[in-house]
This record gives structure tokens, sequence and C-alpha cells, in this order.
């Protein structure tokens, strides 16, 4: 199979720490054709990445597409919540294939706009939900489908983060559109869909929710804290907690922990290398797994969909679910606010 052509639009953070590796790991199934960032510089540093010459490095989109066009099969967008709904919409329009960043539109009824696009285009289009594809989520999937711990009842997924300490650091935090979003919600749609995909992708599809917040009086998130009781399709109910001002200082932490009629699973953080197992029988297993894989298998899944017509995991409509739960637990949430 021929390796697919593709632009790059945006080579921020996104781009540098976790799309371009995955590139370079499969450059027998991709070529990067050209590279569009507003900023000269990003665009430029990201060229000299995959070495591309400097005619291939742009400012502009639309330019870039005004001459290489005929050498462009797919595009990744990697750029902010706030320009995703515009710029997946002008290159949907375009028939190219597309990844796009999650979420793909900064509303539910701009994410149902662009499914309709897609669906005329007939284009492939994969959300980079990467929870949707990481090893860790994999596997707890297949003991869940295993029944490795009976019939799943219950979870707990606690997620405590510094954000404003993070502000002032080097990484993804310190970016203005974070900080100031002009999207609602915040952090919380741009952190929290990854969560509710994980329990989407694991669990089906969520029924009913309640939500209490605790308002903020911070740009960045409408609540420092918020608690969602979620009950799925499959009978399951689940806690979801997301608290962004604060650290966990215990060790381990709450981490994610499904409970089933037979043990326990339980995953203390993305990046810890194992999934714990425990059994009433008073069986423990620590299975491993290689941590930030999900953007290695989601381009290894964009590219069998669009040469071999493969099923897309992370589709448009799966986030669009998921983009509606989390408005739907802040709309609950706003509710049942307690004062800061």
């Amino acid at each position: 199979m021929r390796p697919i052509k593709m632009a790059a639009i945006g080579a921020g953070m996104a781009w540098k720490n976790l799309h371009m590796p995955a590139y370079k790991r499969l450059a027998d199934k991709f070529t990067i054709s050209a590279v569009c960032d507003r900023d000269i510089g990003k665009a430029q540093e990201a060229a000299k990445d995959v070495g591309l010459p400097g005619e291939r490095v742009f400012t502009d989109y639309e330019a870039m597409f005004a001459k290489l066009n005929g050498e462009i099969e797919a595009v990744d967008i990697m750029t902010p919540i706030g320009l995703n709904y515009e710029m997946v919409k002008d290159v949907l329009a375009r028939g190219k294939d597309v990844i796009a960043e999650k979420p793909f539109a900064g509303t539910p009824k701009g994410a149902a706009d662009l499914i309709k696009v897609c669906q005329k285009s007939k284009v492939k289009i994969l959300i980079a939900e990467n929870f949707r594809y990481t090893e860790e989520n994999r596997l707890i999937k297949k003991l869940i489908d295993d029944r490795e711990i009976g019939n799943v009842a219950y979870f707990i997924d606690n997620n405590v983060t510094d954000f404003p300490s993070a502000m002032l650091g080097s990484g993804y935090s310190a970016v203005d559109w974070r900080q100031h979003p002009d999207f609602e919600g915040g952090i919380f749609l741009d952190s929290g869909v990854h969560h509710v995909a994980r329990h989407h992708f694991l669990f089906g599809a969520a029924q009913r929710v309640h939500a209490y917040g605790r308002h903020a009086e911070v740009d960045f998130c409408p609540f420092s804290c918020i608690n969602a009781l979620i009950s799925y399709d499959v009978q399951v109910v689940g806690h979801y907690a997301f608290f962004c001002i604060a650290r966990e200082t215990q060790s381990p932490p709450v981490g994610f922990r499904i409970f089933g009629t037979h043990g326990e699973i339980f995953l203390e953080s993305a990046d810890c290398g194992y999934v714990n197992m425990s059994l009433k029988s008073g069986e423990h297993r620590a299975i491993p797994y290689k941590p930030g894989e999900g953007y290695y298998n989601e381009l290894c899944n964009f590219y069998d969909a669009v040469r071999n017509n493969a099923e897309i995991i992370s589709t448009p409509e799966k986030t669009h679910e998921d983009m509606k739960l989390i408005f739907e637990i802040l709309k609950s949430a706003k509710q049942h606010a307690q004062p800061e």
C-alpha cells in the first residue's frame, strides 16, 4: 500500500509531542506533504522535523491548498477548540480525508452540523480521541468483555489536576486559549471529553446524569469541582469527579476503579504502565501495557480506513455523544451549583 500524503494544520505542542513522533514511526504509511501554522516559526520547525523544504511551509492553509492541493490526500487538523469548527468544515468541503482534534467543534450543535457535512462529502474523518486507542483502555475493555471481574456494576473515575500551577509552566496549560477560552466549559470540555469518551468506549452510551458543581471565579473553567453520577445502558452506574485547582498528595491516587460482581479493576494513572485486577478469590494480577500508544494506534486506524475501508473507531458520531454528555453535566452542575 502506498503512503497517504498528509498535510498538517497546526504545528504546536500536539504536533510536536503527540502526532509527529507517531508519524515518524509510520513513515511507510504516511508522507507529510505540507505544514501550516499561523506562527511561521512553529511551521518552519515542524517542517524541519520531517525534512520538508521551505516551499512546503505555510501560514495560510488556503494558500497551501492553492499551491499543493493535488499533492494532499488528507489533513491532520491540530488547532485550538475555538478554531476547529470552521477549519474542519472548510477542509471537509475540499473533499479531503481528515483527522480532527477533539472536540471537533465548540458546541454539540456545531458537531452535529459537521457530521452532516461529512456524510454528504463521503470523506473519511477520524476524531483524535486517543482515549479510544490507548493500550490501557483497550486492555480494560477486554477484561470487561471477557467478564474477568464478573458483571460490571459501578465505577469511580477521579481526576484531580492543579491547573493554576500548570498555567505557570511551559506545557499544554500555559497557552492563552486554554487559560482564557472562547468556548463554553473551558478546560472541563477540553479535558472532560477524554474522560467521558473512555466511559463511552468501555460501558456504551450514557442514559442519565445528575451533577453538582462548585463555582470558580476563574476564566479557565466555570467550576473548580464537578461531581457527576452517570448511568449507562448496560446497567452500570459511575461516579465521575473533576477537580482542577489542586493535586492528589496521597499515593496511590483514587484513579480509575471499576467494580464487578467478582472483583475490581484499578488504573492508577495513564502512564503507570500496568492495570491492576483483584478478585474476591484473593487473586491479583498486575497486567503491563505500553503507555502513550494512543496516537500511534489512531494513525494506524486512519490508514486502514483510508486505504482498506476499515471501520473508524473514533467517529464524529461517538464524539458528538461525548460532547452532549459534557454539556449535560455542565447544565446539571449549574442547576445544583455550590458557591466558591
